[in-house]
């Protein structure tokens, strides 16, 4: 039975990994996210016209059957063919989905999928998944969802895919290994060496080992010019919640920090520093909810303090009528207390600010009324958006009120070096790096290499058995 794999998106990005996996009349589409910036600036893709937009700029993969048939419009088969300047699109009788975990490069297609697709994600990425649609981030999905757990093995017929969760800066990060009736393929998902879970990795390298996988599929985010020959120093995970901490300890005027929500691993830390520093941690209402959703649903955060203090801690500044987006959630019922501008402002050394970029310009209020003469406040940057230290806007605003900046990021990627090693450990007979700018600058210590193009369909036959130099 022939196998085959289909390339779309993510080679040279970083996300929007948009590759099939075919064999017989089966296929499997993994991730289901979208790669930004390609069409970003002043621009804006209308939400009634999203997927067809998306389809058109090849920023989604063309595969018949995997999008909502009243979401397409006019845009059928023979328009998609043209785009990718190929005879064939993908087509398959039974057709599954899997999302590796709850980032938007990864799971951002969710909405536009048919009724009733199977997708295949970890029980704890489902769970965060819930508190994103809670929160108003993203629309609800009508695909049939089906939930996984670290190492368990799914028959789909043909094939059968063992899942293997990872470590990543959010949770339920699961890779996986296809066991074809041919070839094993091997997918990391993104990972990372230096966060909670560093076990997870060996776990997967060794049942790659055992496996005797013929294709890893790698992420190579960090591979650049600068990283090639000096490791970069990571930052700890769990020295991130610390740092914050201690900038709440070093000054008595506000603290600001920044964190993506869907890191509640680190959100859950940070309740408890914040505890620790004396402070009550103040969220927008959409924060609180992911929260408040997320929190106690996630395995991982089975017993963390944070679950059992956070309503002590967390207090909500209620979005104003006007602000609120079109997806907001009015249905969930907060346990938190709410607060006002006014009462933050009264008393500045006691609260800590979760200020999502969104809402920098609430500074302008925080930092002009209320208690005067305190120490200068202090904005912590731990990788929440903008994802770079560098963004202009966000520093014009801090420099306007007099706000002391801290990077503290540690993010959710392995370093070059680190991409080696698991290459040499698995030694598998083709190594595929992707969700890169820069995927030809790998050092694969001796293991072919192969790079495919966008569109490109290979099977598993010609892939393995005919490539013969990196």
């Amino acid at each position: 039975m022939t196998e085959s794999l289909t390339f779309y998106g993510g080679l040279t990005t970083i996300g929007g990994v948009h590759i099939v996996y075919g064999c017989g009349d089966t296929g499997l589409v993994f991730d289901l996210g979208m790669t930004w910036g390609l069409y970003a600036g002043e621009t804006r893709i209308q939400p009634e016209h999203g997927i067809r937009n998306y389809l058109l700029t090849r920023m989604a993969p063309p595969v018949t059957g995997l999008y909502h048939p009243d979401y397409l419009g006019d845009v059928g088969e023979a328009e998609l063919r043209g785009v990718w300047g190929k005879e064939s699109l993908p087509s398959f009788d039974k057709l599954h989905g899997f999302v590796s975990h709850i980032h938007q490069d990864h799971m951002a297609l969710l909405p536009a999928l048919r009724p009733g697709i199977p997708v295949w994600m970890h029980r704890d990425a489902q769970a965060v998944y819930r508190a994103v649609i809670a929160a108003g981030e993203y629309g609800d999905t009508q695909a049939d969802i089906h939930t996984v757990q670290d190492r368990e093995i799914v028959n789909f017929g043909a094939f059968s895919v063992e899942f293997i969760e990872v470590d990543h800066d959010t949770p339920g990060v699961t890779g996986f290994i296809i066991h074809g009736p041919k070839y094993k393929i091997a997918f990391t998902a993104d990972w990372r060496r230096h966060g909670r879970h560093p076990y997870r990795i060996d776990g997967f390298i060794e049942r790659c080992r055992s496996a005797r996988v013929d294709v890893l599929i790698t992420e190579g985010t960090r591979l650049r010019p600068d990283t090639l020959f000096r490791k970069p120093k990571d930052r700890f995970e769990q020295n991130v919640a610390v740092e914050c901490r201690r900038a709440m300890e070093d000054t008595n005027g506000l603290v600001y920090v920044n964190i993506l929500a869907r890191n509640v691993e680190r959100v859950a830390d940070l309740i408890v520093r914040t505890r620790e520093a004396g402070r009550t941690l103040v969220m927008d209402e959409s924060t609180a909810v992911l929260w408040h959703e997320a929190g106690p649903n996630v395995e991982v955060l089975r017993n963390h303090p944070a679950l059992e203090i956070d309503r002590d801690i967390i207090r909500v500044l209620k979005n104003p009528e006007w602000s609120k987006g079109p997806q907001s959630k009015e249905s969930v019922e907060l346990p938190y207390k709410t607060i006002t501008i006014s009462e933050i402002t009264t008393n500045r050394r006691q609260y800590a600010v979760y200020l999502i970029y969104p809402h920098t310009p609430l500074l302008a209020e925080l930092e002009s009324m209320g208690e005067q003469g305190c120490t200068a406040p202090i904005y912590v940057h731990a990788d929440g958006n903008p994802l770079t230290p560098t963004d202009e806007t966000l520093h014009r605003w801090l420099k306007e009120f007099g706000v002391d900046y801290r990077y503290c990021a540690t993010g959710g990627h392995a370093a070059p070096q680190e991409i080696a090693d698991m290459a040499e450990a698995i030694d598998p007979r083709i190594l595929i790096p992707l969700h890169s700018v820069h995927p030809t600058l790998l050092d694969s210590r001796g293991v072919k290499r192969y790079y495919p193009t966008p569109g490109e369909s290979i099977t598993l036959d010609q892939l393995v058995g005919q490539i013969t130099s990196v």
